[in-house]
């Protein structure tokens, strides 16, 4: 009894052996059978696979993965591949993740501020860096806000790795206006049919806390086809998620009437963890209400941006998680944004593109499939200004609308 223990123990212990041993043959490094491309650096946030940085290969790789290029520096990359004779083996390299790209200024040759402007003039002035939350900005040259004048002045933006961007301008300090801001021109519901109206389009609105109360029946008299109804918005950086007031009343009353909706969140998100919570907000509250039209993204504070600490990347890849978590949920995103931005600042989306464009026709180049075409429209049922908003059923871009 005790010799067949000890032979049955033996055979096991030989059984984790050649495991072990064969286990150590998988992860054997073998740089002889691979030949490295001479440059290994790769540019940070683009798609590098392993194959792309390998300039000979004696055998076939396992998997070609991508290179994670999210953060600047050296990174060890191991892979695995069979070589001719079909054997595991394991090689690496070290490449180095860098940022080629100077940041980018968007303030043009001159700016105008008022007598005794008080918030800092580098936050003000719209600049970003592809990779690096925290450029460096500063202003050179002299200026006093507090007296009226013409000031040449450089504004510079550097970041991490040295990368620096110039910017000339004219700083223009001027007397106090006491002239209230004029109204645009109100545009009836009517004239959007007139001249918007076609086989591949239906007209709708935007609305939330701001258009009060709503008549949904005379807004469906009107002729609108759809509305897009803000579900709620972040109150500030870090600040509160805020259920929108009329957010309730406006999904009862377009479903009492038949009106298809989306929803849209005005966000201040300014990491892949805030954009997370809000997705999973938006979620939560939406979990009781049918929609037929996307779930929006809408981050617009530009005039904010320099003080959120987000590069063009974070902001983006911020976008991106938001609508991702919504879509895994099984709703359709949509990425709300300015004509401005939309070519400045955001990356291609995956997403549909729900362009701003207060103008008489769209000149944006890029594909969209909702033109918020002006936020003072008139339709009856609504007592304040609306925003109104053209919806193609086949997505357009200025070469199909030419």
């Amino acid at each position: 009894m005790k010799k067949t223990m000890i032979f049955i123990l033996i055979f096991i212990l030989l059984i984790i052996g050649i495991c072990f041993w064969q286990f150590k043959q998988n992860q054997r490094l073998d740089k002889e059978a691979v030949t490295l491309k001479e440059d290994l650096r790769v540019e940070f946030g683009t798609s590098v696979k392993v194959s792309d940085l390998i300039e000979n290969l004696k055998g076939t790789l396992e998997e070609d993965v991508l290179i994670d290029t999210e953060v600047l520096g050296e990174k060890q990359v191991s892979f695995a591949y069979r070589n001719v004779k079909n054997k595991r083996r394991m090689a690496e390299m070290t490449v180095q993740i860098v940022d080629v790209n100077p940041p980018e200024i968007f303030s043009g040759n001159s700016y105008t501020v008022e007598v005794g402007y008080h918030k800092n003039l580098t936050d003000s002035l719209l600049s970003g860096d592809d990779a690096d939350d925290y450029p460096t900005r500063e202003i050179r040259g002299e200026y006093d806000v507090n007296t009226v004048g013409d000031y040449n002045l450089t504004y510079v933006v550097t970041d991490s790795t040295g990368n620096q961007a110039k910017q000339d301008f004219v700083l223009h300090v001027k007397e106090k206006s006491k002239q209230e801001k004029q109204k645009g021109k109100t545009i009836q519901i009517t004239e959007v049919f007139e001249k918007h109206k076609t086989e591949n389009t239906k007209i709708g609105i935007d609305v939330s806390k701001w258009q009060e109360e709503i008549d949904w029946q005379e807004v469906k008299r009107a002729g609108i086809e759809f509305a897009m109804i803000r579900i709620g918005y972040q109150t500030e950086y870090d600040g509160d998620y805020v259920l929108d007031p009329c957010f309730e009343a406006n999904m009862k009353g377009a479903r009492e009437v038949d009106i298809p909706v989306g929803v849209y969140f005005y966000s201040y998100a300014k990491n892949v963890r805030q954009a997370k919570e809000q997705a999973e907000w938006v979620k939560e509250n939406l979990k009781d209400y049918k929609i037929e039209l996307p779930v929006a993204f809408d981050w617009e504070s530009w005039n904010s941006f320099n003080q959120a600490g987000m590069s063009f990347y974070t902001i983006n890849k911020v976008a991106n998680v938001f609508l991702n978590t919504l879509a895994e949920a099984g709703y359709k995103g949509m990425l709300y944004s300015s004509k401005v931005y939309l070519e400045q600042i955001w990356y291609p989306s995956q997403y549909e593109i729900w362009l701003a464009q207060y103008n008489s026709r769209v000149t944006y180049q890029g594909k969209y499939s909702i033109w918020q075409m002006t936020e003072s429209g008139i339709v009856n049922g609504i007592k304040n200004e609306v925003d109104i908003d053209v919806m193609y059923l086949e997505e357009m871009s200025k070469e199909k609308d030419s």
